[in-house]
């Protein structure tokens, strides 16, 4: 009987395109409310101006916290970043006429929030809202949901499950994480506007958010028209290297992309999972991927070389003029973003504020590890992916999973 190992398992829309339509719609519903954001800016601007301070901790997951850190290139830094959660002495500096963004909801949020503090809530996945189905995350201390603690809440669009494509044999969870896409746009929304109200006196209006968010899009439309084909085709090459005994490795010097990558909620848990090793061990089948933010970095261009001496396959993702780094790859994807900081001017500043790189070499991974997800179901070889451990019995689910992972690899 003659065998075909490529099958649709009931899916005919690839799930690379079907992550990009997904992120796409969902910044756009982002993008309908850059009125609601700009009012949220207003009020840190005045903050501000009054000498008040503006604190956001919305960073839960694992790309945001280095993504919206004060350091990171583009970044003003207005809006002090606290990482995933203010700590103690964070909480202990806010008082009245400060603003607080955040995902949390505990009593420290409370209290900052009857002691005269601005609380904006932003709902994220990992943390239980009224949004959230009844009994599917872990609850809050005393029972709270955002409303609870924050003097507004302004939606974000993440869902519940964070993931966003649909694989038929793997009913019980989509996959693929979208949240850090979502935060980080958000968070340059309210920097940009922010940014141009100090910089004119200016009302935010929503038109700095947009202007952001219609950066991103043209260059993601940029990237769906010229490169999804090659994408699909190097999806197959990485497919097939892994059914046959092949790792995956994702790096970046600027590390929220590896950090996405990295045993997420919704993710694969092939990524990452295992060491580096020599060709003659196997390094002939591994898949390196480089995602960069600056041109030609010392170091990917050392993870390039060591990649190369193991004999992986290596994809580049970053800025078209990274010439070194090119070299490097057996194949480049160019995020279309040759601004390693920056993508919105600021009137009075010399440099652009508010970087794209790092959403757009996420949402370049996620579409290329969905694609080559998809060409491993239609061969009947469905990889492991991590349930976040916020849900009820993600933990239990990624105990009992994790050991079938590591005996197949994949």
């Amino acid at each position: 009987m003659a065998q075909n190992p490529e099958h649709t398992w009931g899916h005919t829309l690839p799930f690379g395109e079907e992550y990009y339509q997904g992120v796409t719609s969902l910044l756009s519903k982002v993008y309908d409310d850059a009125e609601i954001i700009a009012g949220v800016a207003q009020k840190a601007a005045a903050a501000l101006r009054a000498g008040k301070k503006v604190y956001t901790d919305a960073a839960i997951g694992h790309m945001p916290p280095t993504e919206m850190e004060d350091e990171r290139e583009g970044n003003p830094a207005q809006i002090h970043c606290c990482g995933h959660n203010c700590s103690p002495e964070d909480y202990a500096a806010l008082e009245a006429g400060d603003v607080l963004i955040t995902n949390s909801v505990n009593d420290s949020v409370r209290q900052a929030r009857d002691a005269g503090v601005y609380v904006v809530g932003l709902p994220t996945a990992y943390v239980n809202n009224s949004r959230t189905p009844p009994d599917k995350i872990h609850p809050n201390p005393n029972g709270w949901v955002l409303e609870d603690v924050s003097s507004e809440v302004v939606e974000t669009y993440i869902p519940w499950e964070q993931g966003i494509v649909h694989i038929p044999q793997m009913p019980e969870l989509p996959a693929f994480p979208v949240s850090s896409n979502l935060t980080c746009a958000i968070h340059w929304m309210l920097t940009v506007e922010v940014a141009r109200a100090l910089a004119s006196d200016a009302v935010p209006s929503g038109a700095g958010g947009r202007e952001y968010l219609e950066v991103l899009f043209k260059r993601l439309d940029a990237i769906h028209q010229e490169d999804f084909a090659a994408i699909g085709t190097t999806a197959a090459v990485v497919a097939k290297r892994i059914i046959g005994g092949g790792r995956f490795f994702v790096r970046s010097r600027n590390p929220g992309v590896q950090g996405d990558a990295n045993s997420v909620a919704s993710g694969l848990m092939l990524t990452n999972a295992f060491e580096m090793r020599p060709a003659e061990e196997g390094g002939d089948q591994d898949t390196f991927v480089i995602a960069a933010v600056s041109p030609d970095d010392p170091q990917e261009l050392e993870w390039a070389a060591q990649a190369r001496a193991n004999g992986n396959y290596i994809i580049g993702i970053g800025p078209e003029d990274s010439p070194a780094l090119q070299q490097g790859c057996d194949l480049y994807f160019s995020n279309r973003c040759a601004e390693a900081a920056g993508v919105v001017e600021v009137e009075g500043r010399d440099e652009k504020i508010c970087p794209a790189t790092g959403i757009l070499n996420n949402i370049i991974l996620q579409v290329l590890t969905a694609q080559f997800t998809d060409e491993m179901c239609r061969r009947g070889a469905v990889p492991y992916f991590w349930m976040g451990v916020y849900r009820v019995g993600g933990g239990d689910y990624n105990a009992t999973l994790s050991g079938f992972f590591r005996q197949r690899g994949y």
